[in-house]
Parts: C-alpha cells; sequence; structure tokens
C-alpha cells in the first residue's frame, strides 16, 4: 500500500512509541531537530488540514530512513517528509534560492555526472582548488569542507560477453558510472566469473538523489523510464544487480509504481551471490590472501532487510578477517553532507564511526574498511583518513584479477 492509497491508515499505524525519534542519527546530534514521528505522521495529520508545519526543520532530515528500519508499525515516514517538502516548496517557495538551486543540482547526479565527466581531469582540479570551492560555498552553499568525489572516465562495459545460459542486468548507478568505474568493472568481471552473461542496459540514475533532495514525484518519473528499459528482462526472468545500497533499496520500492514491476528480481550484488553460494553455484577457487577489514553496514542497506550477505561470504575466502564495525550512520546520506548548513551534523553524526575506524586501524584489528555504499566510502575517509573501498575488491583479489598496492588502494593497472 503507497502512502498516496490510503493515508489515513497509514497514519493510525503509527503507535506513538517514538522508536524512531529515539534512534534517528540527526535528532541525537541536533537538540533543534524534533525528529521524524513529530515531523512525520504528527505533522501529516496538520498537513491533511491544509496546514504546512515544521516544513523548515524537515530539511535536516538526512533521509537515511533508519526511522523505518525502527518503526514496529511500517510507516513510511521518510516518504511523509518528502513530500511535505516538495509541497512545501511547490506552494511557499520552500528554501533560499541558493539553496533551490543546490539542491536542484544534487538531485540530477545523472546529468552532473555526464556534465563533469566530460573533462574530468578539469573537473577534479576545480574540484580540489581552495578558491574555487569557497565560490561554490558562497554562491550554492556547498561546504568548502565536503569531500566532494572525483570524477573518471564514464563507466562502460569491457569486452562483449559470449553469450551464456545464465544471464543477469547490471545495474551500475550514478557513482560507479561517474565516480568509481573500476569498482562497476570488477562487479561485470565477478559475475561473468561466475559464469553469468552481464547485460547493462542504458540506465537512468534511481531517483534517490531526486528523493533526496526533496523531488520524489520527478524520482517516480525517472523510476518508470528505467522499468521501460527493464521491461523486456522482466518479462524474461533476468534479475537485476546492483553494487550499490541506495540504488538497490530504490529498486526495491520500484514494484509500487508500476504493475509490471512486481515481476522484477532485484538483488544486491552480495545477496545475490550468497544465492549462489547456497545452491552450490558460487565459484570459490579462491587464493588464500591474508587480510583484515572493518566493515561498515550502510543504512540503506540496512533499510533492505537483507543482513549483510558480504559479510558472510567474505569470510569464506581463506585468511580474510572481517570485523562488523556497528556504529551507525555515516552521517553523509548521498548529498546531505556536502551541504554547508548540514556539513558538521554530517560530521557529528559520523564521529562514533571515524574514532572506531581510527582505533581498530590503530591497534592493527583490520587493515582498511569495505562497504558498498560510495557515499559511505567516501565520508568514512574523509572522516577517519582509513582507505575504504568496495568488498568486491576482496573478492577481486581472492579470484587473482588483481593485487593490492602496499598502500591497500586497488591499482587499475593492476586489474586483469
Amino acid at each position: 500500500m503507497s502512502f498516496e492509497q490510503d493515508k489515513a491508515e497509514i497514519l493510525d499505524a503509527c503507535i506513538k512509541c517514538s522508536a524512531c525519534t529515539a534512534m534517528c542519527p540527526v535528532a541525537a546530534v541536533n537538540p533543534l531537530f524534533p525528529g521524524p514521528k513529530i515531523l512525520g505522521p504528527d505533522a501529516e495529520r496538520f498537513r491533511l488540514e491544509g496546514l504546512q508545519i515544521g516544513t523548515t526543520l524537515s530539511y535536516y532530515c538526512s533521509k537515511c530512513k533508519t526511522c523505518e528500519i525502527t518503526c514496529p508499525s511500517g510507516v513510511k515516514i521518510t516518504e511523509m517528509i518528502t513530500r511535505a517538502q516538495e509541497d512545501a516548496k511547490m506552494s511557499e517557495g520552500g528554501k533560499t534560492l541558493q539553496f533551490s538551486i543546490r539542491d536542484y543540482l544534487f538531485g540530477r547526479a545523472e546529468y552532473l555526472g555526464k556534465l563533469a565527466t566530460v573533462l574530468p581531469g578539469l573537473t577534479n582540479v576545480l574540484l580540489k582548488a581552495p578558491l574555487f570551492r569557497q565560490i561554490l560555498e558562497q554562491t550554492l552553499g556547498i561546504c568548502s569542507e565536503a569531500p566532494l568525489p572525483a570524477y573518471h572516465t564514464k563507466f562502460e562495459t569491457a569486452e562483449k560477453d559470449r553469450k551464456s545460459k545464465k544471464q543477469v542486468v547490471y545495474f551500475p548507478g550514478c557513482f560507479v558510472t561517474y565516480n568509481d568505474p573500476l569498482t562497476g568493472q570488477a562487479i561485470v568481471k565477478v559475475l561473468k566469473h561466475n559464469g553469468y552473461e552481464v547485460i547493462v542496459p542504458p540506465f537512468h540514475c534511481c531517483g534517490t538523489p531526486l528523493e533526496g533532495n526533496g523531488y520524489l514525484r520527478e524520482a517516480q518519473e525517472t523510476a518508470k523510464k528505467n522499468l521501460a528499459l527493464m521491461e523486456p528482462y522482466m518479462r524474461a526472468g533476468i534479475p537485476l544487480i546492483t553494487g550499490c545500497t541506495s540504488c538497490g533499496l530504490a529498486l526495491r520500492e520500484y514494484p509500487g509504481l508500476a504493475e509490471s514491476a512486481s515481476e522484477l528480481q532485484a538483488y544486491d550484488l552480495f545477496e545475490f551471490l550468497w544465492e549462489l553460494q547456497e545452491r552450490n553455484e558460487f565459484r570459490k577457487d579462491f587464493k588464500d590472501i591474508q587480510v583484515s577489514l572493518g566493515y561498515h553496514s550502510s543504512c540503506h542497506l540496512k533499510a533492505q532487510g537483507i543482513g549483510t550477505p558480504s559479510v558472510r561470504l567474505l569470510r569464506l575466502i581463506p585468511g580474510v578477517q572481517v570485523t562488523d564495525l556497528d556504529q551507525g550512520c555515516c552521517g553523509l546520506s548521498g548529498s546531505y553532507g556536502f551541504k554547508k548548513e548540514k556539513y558538521h551534523t554530517a560530521m557529528q553524526i559520523g564521529k562514533p564511526l571515524f574514532n572506531r575506524v581510527r582505533q581498530g586501524a590503530a591497534n592493527s584489528e583490520f587493515q582498511s574498511v569495505i562497504t558498498e555504499c560510495g557515499g559511505c566510502q567516501v565520508q568514512i575517509r574523509h572522516g577517519s583518513g582509513i582507505e575504504t573501498v568496495h568488498p568486491v575488491w576482496v573478492l577481486m583479489q581472492a579470484y587473482g584479477f588483481f593485487q593490492l598496492l602496499s598502500s591497500g588502494r586497488h591499482a587499475s593497472s593492476e586489474l586483469v
């Protein structure tokens, strides 16, 4: 049931337990933020009567969905807050012009990526230049201290696949497509190694950046465009794989948008690989690699309710030790931590995680950190100074497809 289909019934499901507020990472560090219960179901009752309340404070919601993970009644709190933001923006002008332009741009990560990768070298020089960063902060409200990720040549699939009886569709997402194409290539290689032909249609952004910046209706329209591209593969029963947890969460919500989407079989990469393992179809021709890793589970992975399949799978590799850090949200939440009025809130949210990572690395408990979320990787590196990569790179090393450099970073020149 969607929120629009039966608002009253969904609102009545809220039992006023305040568990969502108790677990909200923003409320924990910002005493002025009233929390998801007040800004969601409580305020929604007033909004249904035509009274727009709490819209200014609602902009501090990070859309991490911890409230929805926590809620015992399954109330779509984040969706209520996002709809309130969108309605306020349309009816009252919402945020300042400066922040509106910035959020409009951040919501369109696909178009920013296309523009930035025309000349990625120049883009990266500008993003590192203090003067340019100060200009971005003064004109658009993009924090000069925030860890804006570097851009690289757009992700493309490698050589043409040999036809296989087993096929998967790969949804790379904007971060892989424009910021981390090597991880996309690694995911394709691992899937091929396990006997699958990998199909990569010309997908659009999953819609999460639009939703996170208050453009829910546009996010849904983008999702419908992706569903149109997926239609022939859904009819053929071909599974859809993504290595990005935010994209994965968005894809799981697609079935509510169209009747045909009920046939969508969307999987996180490691969820899919673990199912292969349970059917004795996963290749375990591993080398002993002797590495210790700290693992961070992103909020959007937790919201999918699939546990931590990457941890289970990597522990099958001889010599691999994985420590689940279990320190909550990193704070970045898409573009949330890039915004000048939210940067310090994001850093405070992530502080327990950063401290845990630094402590674990200093005590030689682990050598580096792994997490499926590209944004979390960027934020953990920024907040802790410790190298953080996608867990698929551990599989790549175990399969013998590349070697780690002494610094722990993966090297494109050694990807074979």
